[in-house]
């Protein structure tokens, strides 16, 4: 059930969710009229008036600016409830994996490009984004949870910038909404097999460690097609898989949107 509040000022009306969390995706509404601007960005909005934008994992506020003809603007600010982030000790993992030695660097560098130039593709029309997000596996357990901060080996990582999903090796692996996969790679270093779909709008999923792919980039896929198996591959200490959602590059928790949506 969703709950909303209208913040309002003069020739400004915005609808917003009740509350609005760290690392969490945010639906709302405004007049076809309106143009929203989030973090210097253009947001896309749907035929009625519907947009969807990322809070990031460390946000305090959330500023917006509405446009509304030439000469109306209006900035909106909405803080961002904070949440506890849980410590992540891992050992056992290849020191290599976590402190790459300096031969890699030519592979990270092109790997990062190669990521990085995927994640910039948009074969949607702006307005186009899923409001129905499914579980990609029935998990036994959360291994590790989004927002985590990571030490491996003893040394502090990046905060933990999806969701571990444990199952067996060999488990099925479920696009999580219908896309266009952008990337789908067999090794790389951090992550392993690698799938990336894009689902409109800037929202993207990734999907890692995986030991089988079952689609080639530029497949469309439609949510709950198989795209791969859960594995162990790239940096990685047992089988799992490394679910991500993402809002033109914002991370968020997966756990906050999976169903929320759906009829």
């Amino acid at each position: 059930m969703f709950l909303f509040l209208i913040w309002t000022f003069p020739a400004f009306a915005v609808i917003f969710p009740e509350s609005i969390q760290q690392g969490s995706f945010i639906y709302g509404t405004v007049q076809p009229s309106e143009t929203l601007f989030y973090r210097g960005l253009k947001v896309p909005v749907a035929q009625d008036g519907t947009f969807l934008i990322a809070v990031g994992r460390n946000e305090t506020e959330l500023t917006l600016t509405l446009k509304k003809g030439f000469f109306s603007k209006e900035t909106l600010r909405i803080p961002v409830g904070k949440r506890v982030w849980k410590i992540d000790r891992i050992e056992g993992v290849a020191p290599e994996k976590v402190t790459p030695p300096p031969e890699l660097a030519e592979r990270l560098k092109n790997e990062q490009k190669l990521l990085d130039t995927a994640r910039a593709k948009r074969p949607f029309e702006e307005g186009i984004f899923p409001v129905c997000f499914l579980k990609p596996v029935e998990e036994t357990r959360i291994s590790s949870p989004f927002g985590a901060q990571r030490i491996m080996n003893g040394i502090a990582q990046s905060p933990h910038s999806g969701l571990d999903m444990a199952a067996p090796k060999g488990t099925p692996v479920k696009a999580t909404a219908d896309g266009i996969v952008i990337l789908s790679e067999e090794d790389l270093f951090y992550t392993g097999g690698t799938i990336l779909i894009e689902h409109g709008s800037g929202v993207q999923s990734g999907y890692s460690h995986l030991s089988s792919r079952a689609v080639k980039t530029g497949d469309k896929v439609k949510a709950g097609d198989i795209i791969g198996e859960v594995g162990s591959t790239g940096r990685s200490t047992g089988p799992h898989l490394h679910f991500t959602l993402a809002w033109n590059n914002i991370r968020i928790d997966p756990q906050s949107i999976f169903s929320a949506r759906c009829p």
